[in-house]
């Protein structure tokens, strides 16, 4: 295993499909040096890392760790009147078969339509809207009660439901609750500002640098922050949309979890509880929720968008052979003077897919074949949907994609990463290609800016990984992260880590101060990045309850969802000297935005 020949190099990247691609037609244009240099999984050819010297490839040691396969043998699935089963003797797909259960889920929810039924996070928690008028979540109301002043979860009619602009004003919306009305388009999706740092790999390769900079604007930009990178700097850029499928939707309205007050009361019921009832909890079953544990089939998909304009700024173009999904998004386009909500053609460059279907939920994340530096750090994992195209020897498993290398050439070389560089396609394989003809997924071209389960581009996105564990057997933290959605922490990634320290504060704070969170995303740790790492491996006890006696609550854990950042208070603004995060004056109440309670900015 090791860096091949210029002329072999040529060979694997001509062969590679799409033929069309345009990013593989830059990556043809790559110099012969550098070809030498870049190093491609799989064949035997020498290793010389250096001038003349065969230095070993060590990180293919650590690699192998990474490249486990993660499905049983006798995982498959097929399609019974239009709906997927798991086949015998599998019992418990989403342990046994993380990778199949990943695509399940995928098809599951491409077939439901999510961006066009699927509540994003501004419609399960009300108050966030336009700027110039947010709203303000309302009470749930009492048994029996109908508005006009609270908000009945089986009411078709709640307060706002008939404003054009915005539906959650005052209650939560579930888009799919109101088909009828839904089905000439889509309800108004607006994405918000990506709330970790972003689009790292986009911005990190030379070609794309030398494209960026032939940018005035973006020229200014580099030249003027020079102590950020690129990534850092174009990151808004990305439009983020989150959606919720309805058993987590209803979870969140009908237990009032939808405003900071709501949240604060679970809050001191577990509090108190664990002072005054220990050993023994409260039933979560009768209508007070003490902890929060969402339903079995609770879906959360988190979707990023970047805007056509842009992407064609950074020299990502879409690909015949690969196009992307396409959708009219209004998104933010932020500069000195504040934030502008700008609709247009936007391009789904990845997504996260979650489910309840285990108690710490199954993660997985998938990318646009053409992201740059999709594989990089930890490589690509699929064990059903996708082969390799990595040369692998005879007898090899082909679930495993690595990273791309090249030699450093110092005086003593080794072998170190490559990032930023196109990866080919994968081999779709037969009962994946099965699943999606029989759900009729990926069958015809769709040239709208309205997605359709039978659009051809839903075929463009490839499984990155699945996470089903914070550790493996053995006791190694599992890794799993997203070349767009964890840019710039990649390698510190884990979905499953990082989402279970969402949560809320236990310091006394009374609405409209709700601190959240009470756990950030990163840790405080430096870097060679630069950026701060994810949290991975195993959660500390001491993150969520103070080690004495009683153990009392220090952080509420949400049930891995962050998405409770963007609950606001029911009471009305507060007066002035309350600074709102939306509009900067006094007086306007104390909304903060999610990048602010996530990063504290």
């Amino acid at each position: 295993m090791g860096c091949r020949s210029l002329a072999e190099l040529v060979a694997v990247i001509g062969s590679a499909p799409p033929a069309g691609s345009k990013h593989l037609r830059r990556a043809k244009a790559v110099s012969a040096a550098g070809a030498v240099a870049l190093c491609v999984a799989g064949g035997a050819a020498a290793e010389t890392c250096g001038p003349g010297k065969g230095v070993p490839d060590s990180l293919k040691y650590v690699q192998y760790f990474l490249s486990r396969p993660q499905d049983a043998a006798g995982c498959a699935m097929t399609v019974v009147n239009g709906r997927l089963a798991v086949q015998a003797p599998v019992t418990n797909p989403a342990l046994t078969c993380p990778d199949m259960f990943a695509w399940k889920l995928f098809a599951e929810a491409v077939a439901a339509e999510f961006w066009k039924t699927w509540a994003t996070d501004q419609e399960t928690w009300p108050g966030n809207g336009l700027p110039s008028d947010p709203g303000r979540p309302l009470a749930l109301c009492a048994p029996g009660q109908t508005g006009p002043n609270c908000c009945n979860p089986d009411s078709a009619t709640n307060p706002g439901y008939d404003d054009p602009a915005y539906k959650a004003k005052w209650c939560p919306y579930f888009p799919g609750d109101h088909a009828s009305t839904l089905a000439q388009g889509l309800p108004e999706r607006v994405g918000v500002l990506p709330s970790k740092a972003h689009m790292l790999s986009f911005a990190g390769s030379p070609r794309v640098r030398e494209i960026l900079l032939q940018d005035v604007h973006v020229r200014r930009l580099m030249t003027e922050h020079s102590g950020q990178t690129e990534g850092r700097k174009i990151r808004q850029a990305m439009a983020e949309l989150v959606f919720r499928n309805k058993s987590l939707f209803d979870y969140v309205f009908r237990n009032e979890l939808y405003h900071q007050e709501g949240l604060l009361k679970v809050v001191a019921r577990n509090d108190d509880n664990i002072a005054s009832a220990a050993p023994y909890r409260l039933s979560n079953d009768r209508g007070a929720v003490a902890e929060i544990v969402f339903p079995a089939d609770a879906v959360m998909i988190k979707t990023n968008w970047l805007a056509r304009e842009r992407a064609e700024e950074m020299g990502v173009h879409d690909d015949p052979e690969h196009p992307y999904v396409k959708m009219n998004i209004t998104s933010p386009v932020t500069d000195n003077n504040g934030t502008i909500l700008k609709p247009g053609e936007h391009w789904l460059v990845a997504f996260h897919i979650s489910s309840k279907d285990i108690p710490n939920w199954v993660w997985a994340t998938f990318e646009h074949v053409n992201n740059p530096g999709r594989c990089d750090y930890t490589g690509c994992n699929d064990s059903y949907g996708y082969g390799s195209r990595d040369r692998v020897a005879a007898g090899q498993a082909s679930n495993y994609t690595r990273p791309h290398e090249v030699c450093d050439d110092l005086p003593l070389p080794s072998w170190v990463l490559d990032p930023g560089k196109t990866y080919p396609a994968g081999v779709r394989r037969a009962p994946l290609d099965a699943v999606f003809r029989a759900l009729r997924i990926g069958t015809r071209e769709n040239t709208t800016l309205v997605p359709t389960p039978e659009d051809r581009a839903w075929l463009s996105y490839e499984l990155k990984g699945s996470q089903v564990e914070f550790t493996d057997s053995m006791g190694r933290a599992v890794h799993a992260g997203n070349s767009v959605t964890e840019a710039g922490f990649v390698s510190t990634s884990s979905c499953m880590t990082c989402h279970a320290r969402a949560s809320v504060a236990s310091d006394g704070a009374k609405p409209p101060a709700l601190r959240l969170p009470a756990l950030g995303v990163f840790e405080n740790v430096l870097t060679d990045s630069g950026y701060l790492p994810s949290s991975l491996g195993l959660p500390v006890a001491d993150w969520f309850n103070r080690n004495a006696q009683p153990p009392s609550l220090l952080a509420l854990q949400t049930d891995f969802v962050w998405g409770f950042l963007a609950a606001n208070s029911s009471k009305p603004p507060a007066g002035p000297g309350v600074i709102s995060a939306r509009t900067t004056q006094p007086g306007a109440g104390a909304f903060f935005s999610l990048r602010e309670r996530i990063l504290g900015e």
